[in-house]
């Protein structure tokens, strides 16, 4: 019997597929990559299905460490989310997924789809003219600064604008020379606020501050 694994934090979906696929195929369920990885270093599988986003994360680490032992006509991947777009599709099929599906899940369209990932695998055409990057800028003493994590790449200069265009420039090189862009998602700007810690009083003083 062909072996399903879905990773899936939300109980409802993970009813929804089960009563789809089962008794057909032997149907795993993981609730976060993390116990994915789990169940990957116990079972071998025919297929991996999978939603995008979690709350501790997306599914990016999971698809590329899988992709370095199984090629995709050997286990395919299916990647499903409710916020699937061109871009996101482009970058999960440059990380190795067969195919992207858009949320809520057509049973008849889905279970083909399934059906034939596990008999007759195929690789959806990826939109190699699209690709998504993130880089993240901000200014120290007067100095405007850029950094990108895709490329780990990190310019600086006097001029916001000529510091981004000079990025783009980079971004394009490196793409070109297939470097794999997109991989950076659900990037958040934390600000913290530090407090200097109160220094302990001297001897024979008090909080009130002149000693009596």
């Amino acid at each position: 019997m062909k072996r399903i694994l879905y990773i899936e934090d939300s109980v409802t979906s993970q009813l929804v597929f089960q009563r789809m696929f089962t008794p057909t195929y032997e149907v795993l369920i993981a609730t976060t990559p993390r116990l994915a990885e789990e169940v990957l270093a116990k079972y071998p599988l025919d297929l991996l299905v999978t939603d995008f986003l979690f709350p501790q994360g997306d599914a990016y680490e999971v698809i590329t460490t899988f992709r370095q032992k199984h090629g995709p006509m050997e286990v395919p991947i299916i990647v499903v989310s409710s916020s699937m777009d061109k871009a996101l599709r482009s970058r999960l099929l440059a990380v190795g997924a067969n195919a992207c599906v858009c949320k809520p899940l057509l049973n008849l369209e889905f279970r083909a789809l399934v059906h034939q990932m596990l008999t007759e695998p195929y690789m959806e055409t990826r939109a190699d003219d699209l690709v998504v990057t993130n880089s993240f800028q901000w200014v120290q003493d007067g100095v405007s600064h850029e950094y990108c994590p895709d490329i780990d790449l990190h310019l600086s200069g006097s001029d916001r604008l000529k510091v981004s265009e000079l990025m783009l420039a980079k971004l394009h090189e490196q793409w070109g020379q297939g470097a794999a862009l997109g991989r950076i998602t659900q990037e958040r700007t934390f600000t913290y606020t530090l407090r200097r810690k109160e220094t302990e009083l001297s001897p024979g003083s008090t909080e009130g501050g002149m000693p009596h």
